[in-house]
């Protein structure tokens, strides 16, 4: 940790020792559902040990969002180390009292590793080393920014060896692994070709790769059932582990579009370990083709949907929130960024405090109960809680 925010951890130290009073303590998990242990009914056959690697006890579900989606980390307020949001965030949602956020996620470029890609690996390599700093547990997915695309399972099986030996090397080694981003969305990959990679990286994790598949990573979008029928059908081994992207439920406020998802899962769910990999409450999007203003009350309504009706109703493991803050300042807009889920608005200066979106305080917490107390003069460490706690009050967890 750099000087600058061990001093700024000394600093907010006090505040969250009194923000942790008012905090509404909340167990580690919120019931269980069905154990993983035994095999999944299927006509593909039973799950392998690398599949149920992570269920030798009864899956629980999360009662808060417990892991964040974002790439833009190793560059918050322009780098990660001198980063007053980083310090906060680190202090405050990692290590702080009532902190919840255990996981961070990467969407890697599946061929990073050929030497084409110099950029993308560096910012691959800076991210998994910030995580590590404060103790994140890295989770990936691969997928393709570019339009190349794995010519044969066998390539993508090789490239992804690449992957998590060069993770490996750097001493942060993948536990997790989404075979492949959203097939049905920003991946692009038909069904029978994404099934075959998600084949060959439970192959890879039987292996040498000691990590545990997530499979599917599915956006809730229309369309969605025949794809993950076709999909399924084609697995060979069937994971434990499903990703989810519930986008357009949390946009509609619906649970609809996410249950389709799950009622299309083996088994129809049954069993199957629901992972929200990537979720975010939007501000405006370009949701389905045209532009939505949600404004902030919108998000800030639809952040409070999520934590306290979705997630209490799905019971998902664990929960991944796409994005806190933009990198290197750059201000959320759906004009530049095709939509706007930051929790965070930057404040222009690195040194200074980062202010909070009214749905910051639903994704910390529930957004009910009492504010944290009073925060110091100006530009103390307590100012972005207390700008926060103006809005919408910052308290414990999600009233499961």
């Amino acid at each position: 940790m750099s000087i600058r925010r061990w001093i700024f951890a000394a600093c907010l130290a006090p505040f969250l020792a009194a923000l942790g009073l008012a905090l509404v303590s909340l167990p580690a998990s919120a019931g269980a559902l069905p154990s993983a242990n035994g095999p999944l009914p299927s006509a593909n056959g039973p799950l392998t040990s690398s599949a149920g690697a992570l269920t030798s006890t009864a899956a629980t579900a999360t009662s808060h969002v417990d892991g964040i989606s974002d790439q833009s980390l190793p560059a918050w307020d322009g780098g990660f180390d001198q980063s007053y949001f980083a310090g906060l965030f680190d202090d405050a949602w990692v290590h702080g009292p009532g902190a919840h956020v255990d996981f961070a996620r990467y969407v890697v470029q599946w061929n990073v590793m050929s030497g084409d890609y110099p950029r993308y690996l560096g910012e691959f390599e800076a991210w998994l080393d910030d995580v590590a700093s404060i103790e994140l547990k890295p989770e990936i997915a691969l997928t393709s920014y570019d339009g190349s695309l794995p010519a044969s399972p066998r390539e993508y099986e090789f490239e992804l060896v690449e992957i998590l030996g060069r993770a490996r090397a750097l001493g942060h080694p993948i536990a997790w692994l989404e075979a492949w981003n959203e097939p049905n969305g920003q991946g692009g990959e038909p069904a029978a070709e994404a099934a075959a990679f998600t084949n060959a990286a439970s192959s890879v994790c039987e292996g040498e790769g000691d990590c545990t598949v997530i499979a599917g990573d599915f956006e809730d979008s229309p369309g969605v059932a025949a794809y993950e029928d076709e999909y399924v059908k084609d697995l060979h081994p069937v994971p434990a582990n499903w990703g989810v992207h519930p986008y357009y439920s949390v946009e509609e406020e619906s649970e609809t579009p996410f249950e389709t998802v799950r009622e299309h899962l083996p088994n129809g769910g049954k069993g199957a370990r629901i992972w929200f990999t990537e979720v975010a409450a939007r501000r405006c999007t370009d949701f389905a083709g045209r532009l939505v203003e949600n404004g902030e009350a919108g998000q800030a309504r639809r952040a409070d949907w999520l934590v306290n009706t979705l997630m209490r109703n799905a019971r998902p493991v664990h929960v991944f929130y796409y994005e806190l803050l933009l990198r290197a300042g750059r201000e959320p807009s759906c004009e530049t960024e095709g939509s706007d889920s930051a929790l965070y608005v930057p404040s222009g200066d690195p040194a200074e405090p980062d202010s909070p979106r009214r749905a910051a305080a639903y994704v910390w917490g529930d957004g009910g109960g009492s504010a944290p107390g009073e925060a110091g003069e100006p530009g103390e460490p307590g100012d972005a809680f207390l700008a926060n706690a103006a809005q919408a009050t910052l308290t414990g967890g999600a009233e499961l």
